[in-house]
């Protein structure tokens, strides 16, 4: 168990007046939510882009990612987190080529766009199999992880057990042994947290999810830049920091290599050589986010304006995502295995990292507590309760639009604006529900990302295609999920490394995706048109020249690659400075990635 921390009066004064504030501002936005369906879901498309954009880094800047990135760190070093830095590539597309396209559809939902690109009876199948998939099963696997990294950071400041022993021994009962959400007491913050983010994102929609994930942005990036600085502070600096993991691990550790290594490391311990690595890292890059950038990604892009804000809200996202926040992480990552040595825990810390050596991933919240001092933590404690809610309210709104707007509609299409407000709100008390339930059987967090992992390799190659090729088709999408799904099934019962079930689930995808499309009807030929008119797809159409076709999609891959390198260029050059003291290295980094970010993400022809 992590060891119990005390809360000063400062530190809950912060944390009761953010948790009012974000009340407040549902109930102040609800009557702008109440009109529409598109109100309640979109805002009416009408927000700022860079709302949108850091709302989406508020959103992937969940409570869980901190602790996952320190068990990841501790077990692989910093190259091990190549299993979410590949999602850039994902991102890089939806930067140059999917953001504006997907405000040009029009649509309310990803799968709404199923029955805007395909035609016949497999389109409506595939679009209610995918608001079934990403909307119930894939968000309740999040919202069920985010909920049990929380646990972990509330666990040494909440004590119910102390507070409230009456209601408390009458709830532990009835509460599950071996819960993934721990002891009673620790559920029951859970339980009320989720009460207050069900409420504001009830009463305000979109617009009060976006409005709090700006404060809470703001709030999680202050809290973890404090502690990577008490932290960094603590192991003494760069030079200490560098000097304390070759005393503890030898001068050959790879610790804080950035970059895998070929042919040795963690990648030699999974049987990996380079050919294999890069087929996972592909596969990766979409296998956890949507490959064109759909689901609460696609929704935030959609309140904005035009396709051209769309652009820019996803290229401030991308720079947040990768090349800010990831520091801090970092920095509080690797200094706890000086701080709190791998297999000595018990005497770091005066005792109190005894708890980290039977999961890395406590060390984040045990060294918040032995490093912060009052105040300092509280407003620590507070930006991971807002990172938390900031991740909980985007999924428990994106959830309820699935419900209403490719569910229920489908069965009462002429149901009234407000009915299907109130359908949205229940669905959102539904879907929190829900997430506790899944919680109870996620053992880690690294697992519930595998878990995800799955399902979007299964879903990737033919989600990609579909705005690329005529030819594609409802029932090659259909086939790609049978096959790559029943793979990844098979696959899960077998000893084989994480990273080449994935590679072959996503070659099974393939397989199903081709077999689909020679067997299964072509989409109607004025679908096509329409869809062609409306989102202005690069690539294969009809009534397109093949070669007009390589040279535009030559120019998008062209553009995509200049993103990705510069993103990472960037991203290498902050890892120079801080962890290897190489001023000029990264000078020399950042001044070749700025340019070529710039270039792959400007506004091309035709965009």
């Amino acid at each position: 168990m992590t060891p119990a921390l005390s809360l000063h009066a400062g530190d809950w004064l912060l944390i009761g007046g953010y948790l009012l504030l974000t009340l407040v501002v549902g109930i102040l936005v609800k009557g702008r939510s109440e009109s529409s369906k598109e109100s309640y879901f979109l805002a009416d498309r009408s927000l700022p882009w860079w709302w949108a954009g850091m709302s989406i880094a508020a959103t992937t800047f969940a409570a869980d990612t901190p602790l996952a990135v320190t068990g990841i760190v501790a077990d692989r070093g910093l190259s091990g987190n190549w299993i979410w830095l590949s999602w850039i590539g994902v991102h890089a597309g939806v930067v140059v080529y999917f953001a504006s396209r997907w405000s040009r559809s029009g649509v309310l939902t990803d799968a709404e766009l199923v029955e805007l690109r395909y035609s016949g009876r497999a389109a409506l199948g595939l679009r209610t199999f995918r608001a079934v998939l990403y909307g119930v099963v894939y968000n309740a696997i999040i919202l069920g992880w985010v909920l049990r990294a929380m646990v972990k950071i509330v666990t040494p400041f909440f004590h119910w057990d102390v507070w409230l022993p009456g209601p408390l021994e009458w709830l532990g009962r009835i509460w599950p042994a071996d819960s993934a959400l721990g002891s009673p007491s620790e559920g029951l913050t859970i339980v009320a947290l989720l009460a207050v983010v069900g409420t504001y994102s009830t009463l305000g929609g979109i617009r009060g999810v976006i409005l709090t994930d700006l404060l809470q942005l703001g709030m999680a990036l202050l809290g973890s830049v404090w502690l990577a600085l008490a932290a960094w502070d603590a192991v003494g600096g760069g030079d200490a920091l560098r000097a304390g993991l070759g005393r503890l691990y030898g001068a050959d550790h790879a610790y804080l290599d950035l970059f895998p290594s070929l042919g040795s490391g963690w990648l030699a311990a999974a049987g990996l050589g380079a050919f294999t690595f890069g087929a996972y890292l592909l596969v990766q890059s979409y296998a956890n986010v949507p490959a064109d950038g759909g689901g609460y990604l696609m929704q935030r892009l959609n309140t904005t304006r035009t396709p051209n804000e769309s652009r820019r809200a996803a290229l401030l996202f991308l720079v947040l995502q990768y090349v800010v926040r990831t520091v801090p992480w970092f920095v509080v990552a690797v200094a706890a295995l000086v701080l709190v040595p791998l297999g000595a825990e018990s005497q770091a810390l005066g005792g109190a990292g005894a708890a980290v050596g039977a999961d890395r991933e406590l060390a984040y919240p045990v060294l918040m507590g032995h490093l912060l001092p009052p105040v300092a933590l509280g407003l620590l404690v507070t930006s991971l309760l807002a990172a938390f809610m900031s991740t909980v309210d985007t999924h428990l709104n994106w959830g309820a639009s699935y419900v209403v707007n490719d569910l229920y509609l489908r069965l009462r299409p002429g149901a009234s604006a407000r009915r299907q407000v109130r359908v949205a709100r229940l669905a959102v008390a539904g879907f929190a529900a829900l997430a506790v339930l899944v919680s109870f059987r996620i053992d880690s967090i690294e697992q519930a990302w595998k878990w995800v992992a799955a399902l979007g390799a299964a879903l990737g190659v033919p989600t990609a295609l579909r705005w690329l090729w005529w030819r594609v088709n409802a029932a090659g999408e259909l086939g790609a999920m049978a096959t790559g799904l029943g793979t990844a099934l098979g696959l899960s019962f077998t000893d084989l490394p994480y990273e080449v079930s994935l590679v072959l689930t996503s070659g099974a995808s393939v397989v199903g995706l081709g077999a689909g499309m020679l067997l299964g009807r072509p989409t109607d030929p004025e679908r096509l048109r329409r869809f062609v008119e409306r989102v202005q797809p690069r690539g294969f159409w009809p009534g397109r020249r093949p070669t007009t076709a390589w040279r535009e999609l030559g120019g998008v891959a062209l553009r995509w690659a200049a993103v990705v390198a510069g993103s990472v260029g960037l991203m290498a050059a902050v890892h120079r400075i801080v962890f290897l003291g190489q001023a000029w290295i990264a000078l020399a980094l950042a001044a070749g990635g700025t340019p070529l970010l710039w270039w792959g993400a400007r506004r091309g022809r035709g965009d």
